[in-house]
């Protein structure tokens, strides 16, 4: 968790002084996902829409489709932090950088805990 919120703030502490570029807040978005993603045995997670939850015109390739979440997450503190970023990309990303993905259908999916992992993720729904 320290490292994540170290790297996050380093990306903001660089966007406030106009030195955040795209791939920088690419990797914010990344690991702002696994860290609400985080679990461990015993925990249950849930399926978020990314794109919603983060703005649905942001190019972070990390808000794209569908993911899975600790139960336990802050949704509002990760929305907040999600939009932040979506809103820093929309400044400092130029066309070619932005990343947008075709989706699978999310009621093909059920989030998970991996626990080799330690994070929440999607996987197929058992027929």
């Amino acid at each position: 968790m320290r490292r994540m919120l170290v790297s996050w703030m380093a990306a903001l502490a660089m966007w406030l002084s106009g030195c955040a570029n795209c791939e920088q807040l690419q990797e914010g978005a990344t690991e702002l996902v696994s860290h609400y993603a985080r679990c461990r045995a015993g925990d249950t997670c849930q399926e978020i829409d990314l794109l919603a939850l983060a703005g649905g015109q942001n190019c972070l390739g990390a808000f794209q489709c569908f993911g899975a979440v600790n139960s336990r997450a802050n949704l509002a503190e990760f929305q907040r932090r999600a939009r932040m970023l979506a809103q820093q990309a929309s400044n400092a990303c130029q066309p070619g950088e932005c990343v947008t993905a075709a989706c699978l259908d999310p009621r093909e999916l059920e989030p998970v805990c991996d626990t080799e992992l330690g994070q929440c993720v999607l996987v197929p729904r058992q027929p």
